[in-house]
């Protein structure tokens, strides 16, 4: 039964993203590529920083024997 869901969930995807049909011996090559970013924003940088210090905090804290 999982695998009839996977494949129909694959037939779904493939149909929605309008790919050709499925061909068991052909290799699908996709040739777009979007540049996203790179690293944080000023913002997100602070966020990840605190995050990581908060994280650090709570190991040192177990570490010595807390709650």
């Amino acid at each position: 039964m999982r695998a009839d869901r996977r494949a129909w969930r694959t037939e779904h995807a493939r149909a929605h993203a309008g790919l050709p049909e499925h061909a068991p011996d052909t290799t699908l090559v996709v040739g777009h590529w979007a540049y996203q970013g790179s690293g944080y924003s000023p913002g997100g940088a602070l966020l990840a920083a605190h995050v990581w210090h908060r994280r650090e905090l709570e190991r040192r804290f177990i570490a010595e024997g807390g709650c």
